[in-house]
């Protein structure tokens, strides 16, 4: 079993574990499901910082929606779905080369918020997916050609501090900031045969804000 699949199943257990500690809370509760949107800033490091040598990504946006179930007024669990788009830093001619780099992410959270009488909450969020890279890539040998390439999708795993403020009973606004790693390292593309390869895990840090409603009380 290789470090991904390990890892993988690794963090099911601790969301799973988390989870169950959480329904074993004995409270009574005033929300049921969340649904969120969200939009904000990428911010690339590392290879993402430095594709290529020369194609480095810059400060891009990202949107996302999530859902999910309270376990208990603390403790819930969703799924989530966003996307992010970054710039290349400098083109190699501006308007014919022009690429983007593209990232989809689905995948569970988790979130443990502090929950008090305060319209201020206080959360601490994890999350276990998918990611689908689609990046600008050198498909011929001599460098004549540049397009997105699509590889293999690959594990991300991210952690997130956010706040929240009630503007209603049941509606609130939110504010995070967070670390994502995609395990990306030895994905490949096809692309008529030129295989590429990405030859180290990406890491970015994302900062977003959104909108979140709740629903179903008890």
């Amino acid at each position: 079993m290789n470090s991904s699949k390990k890892l993988i199943i690794l963090t099911v257990i601790i969301l799973l574990s988390i989870a169950i500690l959480g329904h074993a809370e004995d409270e009574e509760k005033w929300r049921n499901f969340e649904v969120a949107m969200d939009a904000g800033l990428t911010l690339p490091m590392g290879e993402l910082s430095d594709w290529n040598d020369s194609l480095g990504a810059k400060v891009g946006y990202n949107i996302g929606t999530f859902g999910g179930y309270y376990v208990t007024n603390s403790m819930c669990v969703g799924i989530y779905f966003d996307y992010s788009r970054m710039k290349m830093e400098e083109p190699p001619s501006e308007g014919t080369w022009d690429r983007k780099f593209q990232m989809y992410n689905f995948g569970a959270y988790v979130k443990y918020a502090i929950v008090g009488e305060s319209n201020f909450e206080p959360y601490v969020k994890l999350t276990c997916g998918a990611v689908w890279t689609k990046f600008p890539t050198w498909v011929t040998e001599d460098l004549n050609r540049l397009r997105e390439q699509s590889y293999d999708p690959a594990l991300s795993l991210g952690g997130y501090l956010g706040l929240m403020y009630y503007t209603s009973d049941y509606g609130a606004i939110f504010l995070e900031a967070g670390y994502r790693n995609d395990f990306t390292d030895g994905t490949e593309a096809d692309y008529r045969g030129f295989i590429s390869t990405i030859n180290e895990n990406l890491n970015y840090v994302e900062i977003r804000g959104g909108v979140t409603a709740f629903f179903g009380s008890e």
